[in-house]
């Protein structure tokens, strides 16, 4: 199954890149933008999103139950949470 999709991403991936380069690209620039949001997600263990933000642990918490730094996300598999560096831009 991974295959296939792996497959199916690159097809389509090559297709919108062709279609851009030639201009004949329907996609307006907000979805360019989000598209490129989405691609740019680089994942961050709680450690490196303490580092990132230069905090300590205990204070990292302590702005995550405030609602000031987003909450971890789980990945199918791991039990560490991972948190988004695009998402933490700004806290």
């Amino acid at each position: 199954m991974q295959e296939t999709l792996k497959k199916l991403l690159i097809k389509l991936l090559r297709e919108t890149a062709n279609k851009i380069e030639s201009n004949n690209c329907e996609l307006s620039d907000q979805e360019m933008t989000d598209i490129m949001g989405i691609m740019s997600h680089r994942v961050l263990s709680k450690e490196q999103a303490c580092a990132y933000l230069n905090l300590s642990r205990s204070r990292f918490d302590d702005l995550v139950r405030e609602g000031r730094i987003p909450k971890g996300k789980k990945r199918r598999g791991f039990k560490e949470l991972i948190w988004f560096e695009d998402e933490l831009n700004g806290c």
